[in-house]
């Protein structure tokens, strides 16, 4: 298999996604951290953890662990890395999202958790969508920040809410998973919400990620696609955030 990734930082301090790979697998993470000031009892930054879950979840599927196993034994030891002053057991503690592809043996086989997505092109034609949209499904959200910030707390990484990886290895459990026959895939695109953006603020459809990335620029051309849709957006130019937007592309040969 062949893999292209492009990854660019938004309007933040640092980049927060990570891309990795693989013979056999691809990863894109995304830090999910509190917003600024707040204190969640932790010395280290979502970058931080983003580069430990990413560094476990090399060796674990370099071992030819499925994603799931893969991703809550990676949680568990970005846990262990954590110090005696962090609380990693905090309702609001640190984590990241997901998305995985690994081929094991005659299937291609993928995983989401968060806010991610897995885009798969079919050998047939058409594209299988993968993406976790349960933190936009919560019940009855309030709508000034302080509650925002109270409620998504109340949700995190429980069972009827949504799940994140960083501090709770039970979240691989109830990730979103995929399998097909390696036969029937022809690429697959792993991406962050940076970019998932293109679809659902933007009116593009999963196809034109799909086809964008296979362009020559590969990945990188769908962040110029993003920063470019971003530039007239009013609420952007206005303040609004870039985001990091991170992409890999996995291609099949014959």
């Amino acid at each position: 298999m062949r893999v292209r990734s492009w990854s660019a930082t938004g309007s933040g301090k640092g980049n927060e996604d990570l891309a990795a790979s693989g013979d056999r697998w691809a990863v894109v993470l995304d830090g999910a951290g509190p917003p600024a000031g707040m204190d969640v009892g932790c010395e280290h930054g979502a970058a931080w953890v983003v580069a430990r879950l990413g560094a476990h979840l090399r060796e674990r599927l370099d071992l030819g662990l499925a994603p799931a196993e893969a991703l809550r034994e990676s949680i568990g030891r970005t846990v262990a890395d954590h110090g005696p002053a962090c609380d990693t057991a905090h309702p609001r503690a640190i984590g990241a999202t997901a998305a995985v592809v690994r081929v094991a043996g005659a299937d291609v086989e993928w995983l989401v958790v968060g806010d991610a997505a897995v885009v798969i092109e079919r050998s047939s034609g058409g594209v299988a969508v993968t993406t976790d949209d349960r933190l936009a499904r919560l019940p009855d959200p309030p709508s000034d920040e302080a509650g925002v910030r109270t409620y998504v707390a109340r949700y995190r990484n429980r069972p009827g809410g949504f799940w994140v990886a960083g501090a709770v290895p039970e979240a691989a459990d109830h990730a979103l998973t995929g399998r097909l026959p390696r036969t029937e895939v022809r690429r697959v695109l792993l991406c962050t919400n940076g970019v998932t953006r293109l679809v659902e603020r933007y009116g593009y459809a999963w196809a034109d990620l799909v086809r964008i990335a296979s362009t020559g620029r590969g990945p990188a051309a769908l962040v110029d696609a993003v920063r470019g849709a971003e530039c007239t957006d009013p609420e952007v130019r206005s303040g609004r955030r870039h985001d990091d937007a991170t992409a890999v592309l996995v291609e099949f040969g014959d």
